[in-house]
């Protein structure tokens, strides 16, 4: 990817037109391996294809896409999968604009409220094998510890998840309450905030009978609520318990209305939290400039593909759920929608910081408990070689080969 956008920019600068390139002898004189040779050209089309399509020259840029479409494959190597679900949604973009009918592909239409379904249901191949990944175990490891560290000298605690998928977290957490060498706490309380009553009932019958086998006196509670109309008297707080925030992947979804993301940042403050730790996705893409969002969400997916491919394997029954359900509809959302209607918006964590500073809300320092599960994680993982962990401030960025994946911070609020 990184070849193909320095030779498309060098070009570019030299005056000639984008599309001119792809008849040029530049990508021969690289002295790159055939393989790679072909897949800079696929990924040369598509830019050049994007390129056309920002600058509405949309025959020729409908051309190019269909020989990227041609010659990428949806079960192909992981250059040739981001390429053909990022050119399908280049056509779908296209056609949209014009008012051409959609033709079908293997991607449908993205709708939040299943997606939050399919990522909120433990038993989805979605979750089930994202723990496959390093970034999910970092993440969740470190994330968990950070508010051990914080809440552990306590005796009554309440922790409040932001959206608690399988959680498998907690599990965690209530073992390192009582193998700590310390009292247990007197009370542990999560609660839980989603939109399927149903599921987030059967995690917490899952964890009620966790803590049943700990003998932690345990509580769980639901807050059925889209993150938007969040309000504080929606949670049971009591006077002696301490309350931690835990939003994993979470604060993006509100990206689209921004006084909903205000109003839910006010709402966690009130609850008055001794930390907040908070994980996103390490990408901007959300920005108006389409060109922009195309090259930033293309380097990330494309990430994501190859670490797919190394960590998982090309025949593994996630992928085709992971590329079909989730990211492929993902990247489609991304590429052909604007204003509200782009439901997957991110944002790095230099626009988490400006968010939490203007409600005076201050970014702490990760431990070395914390940064020591990080780093143990990442180095005990299969593809330890590629996932890389680096500090950005007071939080942690973890990356794939060198390209930012997820960022993980905690906050203190005062």
């Amino acid at each position: 990817m990184k070849i193909a956008k320095e030779q498309l920019k060098l070009y570019t600068s030299q005056n000639h037109d984008a599309y001119s390139i792809i008849f040029s002898p530049l990508i021969e004189d690289l002295g790159l391996s055939p393989q790679v040779t072909e897949e800079v050209e696929l990924v040369l089309l598509l830019l050049v294809s994007a390129e056309m399509l920002a600058n509405r020259q949309l025959d020729c840029a409908r051309k190019l896409l269909n020989l990227c479409i041609n010659f990428s494959l949806s079960a192909g190597n992981p250059v040739q999968r981001a390429v053909y679900y990022f050119a399908e949604s280049l056509r779908k973009r296209i056609d949209k604009g014009i008012g051409i009918p959609t033709i079908a592909s293997n991607i449908d239409t993205v709708n939040p409220n299943i997606m939050e379904e399919v990522l909120m249901d433990p038993r989805t191949d979605v979750i089930e094998t994202e723990q496959m990944l390093p970034f999910r175990k970092v993440t969740q490891f470190t994330g968990i510890q950070a508010i051990l560290d914080s809440v552990k000298s306590f005796k009554r605690i309440h922790l409040i998840d932001l959206g608690i998928k399988t959680g498998s977290q907690w599990t965690i957490l209530m073992q390192a309450l009582v193998g700590n060498g310390e009292c247990p706490p007197e009370h542990l309380k999560i609660t839980a905030v989603g939109t399927s009553l149903t599921r987030m009932q059967e995690v917490g019958n899952r964890l009620t009978s966790f803590a049943d086998t700990l003998h932690i006196p345990f509580s769980f509670k639901t807050v059925v609520s889209d993150l938007r109309h969040i309000r504080k008297d929606l949670f049971e707080s009591k006077a002696g318990e301490v309350v931690a925030i835990y939003s994993d992947s979470r604060l993006w979804t509100l990206l689209a209305w921004p006084n909903h993301l205000e109003s839910l940042i006010q709402v966690c403050k009130s609850l008055d939290p001794c930390v907040m730790v908070v994980t996103e996705i390490e990408a901007n893409t959300n920005t108006p400039i389409f060109i922009d969002r195309f090259n930033e969400a293309l380097f990330y997916y494309s990430a994501i593909f190859d670490s797919l491919e190394t960590c998982i394997g090309w025949n593994h029954q996630y992928r085709a759920v992971a590329q079909g359900v989730y990211i492929g509809r993902i990247i489609e959302n991304v590429i052909t929608s604007e204003g509200e209607e782009m439901a997957h918006r991110h944002e790095k964590l230099g626009s988490w910081r400006a968010l939490f500073e203007r409600f005076g809300i201050e970014e702490t320092e990760l431990s070395h408990s914390s940064l020591y599960q990080a780093k143990l994680l990442a180095e005990k993982s299969t593809c330890h070689g590629f996932c890389s962990l680096e500090m950005d401030g007071k939080s942690l960025i973890i990356k794939w080969k060198g390209t930012p994946i997820k960022s993980l911070s905690a906050w203190k609020f005062h």
